[in-house]
């Protein structure tokens, strides 16, 4: 019946969530939360060819990062970093990138990385939500560190991008915002990124930020166009300027601004040695 086709599709969607940022697949919000759209996002997930990476049993530096708050802090404290933020409904992750050379896509090319050392990155994502983290095999690291619920098009994302010579926090224009904050973006399906606040401050345990306001148009493939908001926090590592960059369609931030800015000011990142890890793919 319907509703069983509806069913399977729903268990479609779900187990191949995460890889549905990497193949710039329609969303659900663009199709709509009717019967013909979750066949089609099951139907397009389905016939897309998934990234090695994503489906090969690895073993790396993430495997078995603990996920919950006494874990996280324990760990943590061993690195002699201090915990992230308790908040209700919030959940922990940290993980590890650039613990491996970038994968190669085509055989000769490689993903240049905007940082150059291993980073040991953290926030707070809303629990529930998807989490994406970066996968090793003999081809090296693919993915990013993510959180998502990709069914209402709320997201949480790693980004890395160099900053230009001499610039620092203090004198980076709202055009390299620009650029930062939709580095993260499929390029055909966003226009108009506007930064509408940047507020400079050092936080609590002396790091350096920059807490950005942003709004976007997002263009379905549908033809139609929704509006999104979001908020981001940024910091410096080195000659990089690292971040989480959040954001939800305008309906749902009034509903989300306050995990969503929790998020953005839990974020950390930290230049650091690259760990020991066995390869057993």
């Amino acid at each position: 019946g319907s509703s069983r086709d509806i069913m399977r599709a729903a268990a479609v969607v779900a187990l191949f969530a995460p890889l549905a940022g990497a193949l710039q697949l329609p969303s659900a919000g663009d199709l709509g939360l009717t019967r013909r759209g979750v066949l089609a996002r099951a139907a397009a997930l389905i016939a897309a060819p998934a990234p090695f990476a994503a489906l090969a049993d690895v073993r790396g530096v993430n495997e078995n990062m603990p996920r919950d708050a006494k874990g996280t802090a324990k760990f943590l404290a061993a690195q002699g970093l201090p915990p992230l933020p308790i908040v209700n409904g919030l959940s922990p992750l940290v993980q590890y990138i650039g613990a491996a050379p970038p994968a190669n896509i085509d055989g000769s090319k490689t993903k240049d990385r905007a940082f150059k050392s291993t980073l040991l990155v953290k926030f707070l994502y809303p629990s529930g939500w998807l989490v994406e983290t970066p996968t090793i095999t003999e081809n090296g690291e693919a993915g990013k560190i993510a959180a998502n619920n990709y069914l209402k098009g709320d997201f949480a994302d790693f980004v890395a991008v160099r900053m230009p010579p001499g610039k620092t926090l203090d004198n980076v224009d709202k055009e390299f915002y620009k650029g930062f904050l939709s580095s993260q973006m499929t390029s055909d399906v966003f226009e108009d990124v506007k930064v509408k606040k940047v507020k400079r401050s050092t936080a609590a345990d002396g790091v350096e930020i920059a807490s950005i306001d942003f709004g976007y148009t997002l263009l379905t493939r549908a033809g139609f166009t929704v509006d999104r908001k979001g908020v981001a926090s940024v910091h410096l590592v080195g000659d990089t300027m690292v971040g989480l960059v959040t954001g939800t369609t305008e309906q749902r931030f009034k509903s989300l601004e306050a995990d969503l800015r929790a998020c953005a000011d839990s974020f950390r990142a930290y230049a650091v040695k690259t760990p020991e890890f066995d390869f057993l793919a």
